[in-house]
């Protein structure tokens, strides 16, 4: 999917209030935060955050704080990611960590980290092939909380649903087949929501067969089952959490 960006791999921009955060920045991430119209500055960002080190998710995580940092002449922001992107065969290339003004090294169920006015907590780790970690946002009472890549396993639902989201964004690579990957199937993504229930989940991170069973359809029937707001991601996709949120418990 990746290198053939049968799907964009730029990660996610999060404004909340006046705080802005890159999440997983990927290849790609860069040129489609400038491309986009009206362009994403940046300059702007207050943090970068990464939930592991793969390729997919942190390619472009030296080009972003280049550019949030102006090439390193304005010290800037705060770089949150787990050891082994920052130390182990690091992902952050080492100069380009000396650009930001904090890191935070991530670690399991760590925090709060504090980005301007918005909290996060980190996630139990995750069954991946290299340290990842979810992410539990939270700012004016809006808790939002990204589950990246990783197998399923129970205690990753109790610690999700600890975090009480109002949003969930669940990565599901895999439909349904027999590889034996660190990644989750359609239908633990959907066990996971139905046990947080949170009142909006958002699925993303598909690869080829999760294409080609229509992700629309398949989160339309996890909002007739369930009664929550459920969107399949697309490139480009933009969403006004609070409104979500907010329809839903209307």
């Amino acid at each position: 999917m990746v290198a053939r960006q049968l799907r964009a791999s730029g990660g996610m921009w999060f404004r909340f209030g006046q705080t802005q955060i890159h999440v997983d920045p990927g290849p790609g991430a860069l040129v489609r935060a400038l491309s986009h119209v009206p362009p994403f500055n940046p300059r702007e960002l207050d943090a970068i955050a990464l939930s592991h080190k793969h390729l997919d998710h942190a390619g472009d995580v030296t080009a972003m704080i280049e550019a949030m940092t102006s090439g390193g002449f304005r010290k800037r922001g705060v770089l949150l990611a787990p050891a082994d992107a920052l130390h182990d065969e690091p992902t952050v290339l080492p100069y380009a960590q000396r650009f930001v003004e904090r890191i935070e090294t991530v670690t399991e169920c760590g925090g709060p980290y504090r980005i301007g006015d918005v909290t996060m907590r980190s996630s139990i780790r995750h069954m991946h092939a290299v340290e990842t970690y979810g992410m539990h946002f939270e700012h004016e009472g809006l808790r939002v909380s990204y589950l990246p890549c990783g197998r399923y396993f129970d205690a990753l639902v109790e610690d999700y649903r600890s975090a009480n989201p109002d949003v969930l964004i669940v990565n599901v690579l895999r439909y349904s087949d027999a590889m034996d990957v660190d990644h989750l199937q359609w239908n633990q993504a959907r066990a996971i929501v139905e046990e947080v229930r949170p009142r909006v989940v958002i699925f993303q991170h598909f690869g080829t067969k999760m294409l080609e069973a229509d992700p629309r359809a398949l989160a339309q029937s996890v909002e007739d089952d369930f009664g929550l707001r459920a969107i399949a991601a697309y490139d480009g996709l933009e969403v006004d959490l609070t409104t979500e949120v907010a329809a839903v418990a209307g």
